[in-house]
């Protein structure tokens, strides 16, 4: 494995005087990969400095946009020029370390959500500034790591295995439990800190439903961030960030918070595209993306590649479902939602909203009734999006006096609910479905 991805995180370290931290900025600076880039020589130069200095927890967009691009300290364009060159930034880091990184010295980070830098220092056997005695307890606490870290795969390996010898050969849920069992395994015989971020990307990803719950999304959005701190080299973090801020872009009323959250997308998806091209998750979470940034035929594209990357991803395929119902693609939700596709993983309750509306776009009101009817003898939360659409298929299919109560329900549960907003913009290219719903719910 390319040492520059290797978890820095997770090492012992120690941390690096501020001439050490120089010189290996120096070295940055000055190489192939920044040679071409004052401007990111200018902005990495002022971060670290500016850290150096006591200052690195007051580092703001504007305050770069200001003093290493001269733009106006008025207006959002100079913040939003910090964000993508902060890409760039992270991008060229990395690139740097990948072609001259030993595993030695001082390493410099700039971690996605902030613009203050992270040093690691990995002391070299023959630096004078370290200590013997520190050197030889280094080697003797990684020794025990490694030896921890082969007894947890071992035990998880033998847990696989006795599971597999219990339970025989079974459906395809069981089957894959499995996989990711022996997928942890392999990431803790690396590192801890890896499985852990792993582990809490998984976690998070399960949160996704119900969509409109900000709260919920908020929180989900938490346990991505930390799992990219955790470790930036995974791409998980990244793409389940991109997921959540478009989600949330979504759901803001205000343009200028939904134009900087989708920046913020665009960058996270990024970073998870960088990381993983073929990974079916950073490509779906892209498509999601493009999406609510009303680019549905790019969008499109991406979702169609992630289901076929991860054809049975109950994740991946719940987020191609959403973005093929905001792109106006109500097929191929219903074929990614469909009750009889065989489906692993998260998803099972995504997978029973997106369907039933795929079917109220498609015009297959009996079947939106079964679907959001029979969502609670499944364990499936009930949402004010699902009592909209029940009581717009009721409404279509001639029984109002079901539909009123429903909207009754709605108005009762969810005083504040903003259904005329959500349902502008769950359907901004489906004029009929629009029309549709908000009819039900000026009429009740």
């Amino acid at each position: 494995m390319n040492q520059a991805n290797d978890l820095l995180i997770d090492q012992d370290v120690e941390q690096p005087s501020p001439e050490l931290v120089r010189q290996a900025l120096r070295g940055v600076v000055s190489s192939v990969e920044f040679r071409t880039s004052p401007r990111l020589q200018q902005f990495l130069t002022y971060i670290v400095e500016e850290t150096l200095a006591g200052r690195g927890a007051q580092i703001r967009g504007k305050a770069i946009a200001v003093e290493v691009y001269g733009r106006s300290i008025d207006g959002s364009g100079g913040r939003n020029l910090v964000r993508v060159e902060a890409r760039r930034l992270r991008r060229l880091l990395r690139e740097f370390y990948e072609e001259h990184w030993d595993g030695k010295g001082v390493r410099i980070f700039v971690d996605p959500g902030g613009y203050k830098p992270r040093f690691s220092y990995e002391p070299s056997g023959e630096d004078p500034n370290s200590d013997p005695r520190t050197r030889s307890q280094t080697r003797e606490s990684r020794h025990l790591r490694q030896l921890l870290l082969i007894g947890l795969a071992v035990l998880a390996v033998i847990a696989v295995l006795g599971t597999w010898l219990i339970t025989g050969n079974r459906e395809v849920q069981e089957s894959s439990n499995s996989t990711q069992q022996a997928k942890r395994a392999a990431l803790g015989q690396h590192s801890l800190a890896r499985l852990q971020a792993a582990n809490l990307a998984d976690q998070a990803r399960g949160m996704f439903f119900p969509v409109f719950d900000v709260k919920r999304q908020q929180i989900a959005l938490g346990m991505f961030q930390h799992a990219t701190e955790l470790d930036p080299a995974l791409p998980d973090g990244y793409a389940g960030s991109a997921q959540v801020l478009a989600t949330l872009a979504l759901l803001s009323r205000d343009e200028e918070n939904r134009d900087d959250l989708l920046l913020q997308a665009l960058e996270m998806s990024g970073m998870a595209l960088d990381l993983s091209p073929s990974g079916a998750w950073a490509n779906a979470s892209n498509g999601w993306r493009l999406a609510v940034s009303n680019e549905p035929d790019e969008a499109l594209k991406y979702a169609r590649l992630s289901a076929e990357l991860a054809p049975k991803d109950g994740h991946v395929l719940d987020l191609v479902g959403i973005t093929a119902l905001i792109a106006n693609m109500p097929a191929l939700a219903a074929e990614v939602s469909n009750p009889a596709r065989s489906r692993a993983g998260s998803g099972r309750f995504g997978a029973r909203n997106i369907w039933g509306v795929s079917q109220l776009m498609l015009g297959n009101y009996e079947n939106v009734v079964e679907a959001f009817q029979g969502a609670p003898a499944a364990g499936a939360p009930v949402s004010a999006p699902s009592l909209i659409f029940q009581a717009a298929a009721h409404d279509q299919l001639g029984n109002f006096n079901e539909a009123q109560r429903l909207i009754g329900e709605l108005q009762k549960t969810w005083p504040e609910f903003p259904s005329e907003f959500l349902v502008e913009r769950i359907f901004p290219s489906d004029q009929k479905t629009r029309e549709t719903v908000l009819g039900a719910l000026s009429r009740y």
